[in-house]
């Protein structure tokens, strides 16, 4: 084959590799902020006077929160991708 269409396909596949070693990295740091998270959490409720149902409704608030954080990232990230491919069938 051409040499220059090798080269393209291992570009590809190098970037391709490095690409999934970086989405690797990113749950692993995300799973590290989210305990980090939990331990600043508890580090709250262990500072601070209110009763165990209070706590535990303060977490569950924080964790729809998260949620709904979650969703509109989501609906962002669908929206830009509709126009995306719009602008290209354009």
């Amino acid at each position: 084959m051409n040499k220059k269409y090798q080269k393209n396909i291992e570009n590809q596949k190098a970037i391709q590799e490095k690409i999934e070693e970086l989405q690797l990295k990113q749950e692993i740091l995300k799973e590290e902020q989210e305990e980090m998270e939990q331990i600043e959490i508890l580090k709250a409720y262990r500072s601070i006077d209110i009763s165990i149902d209070e706590f535990l409704e303060m977490i569950r608030n924080y964790k729809k929160e998260k949620q709904r954080e979650k969703k509109i990232k989501a609906l962002e990230q669908v929206k830009e991708n509709r126009e995306q491919v719009w602008m290209e069938e354009a």
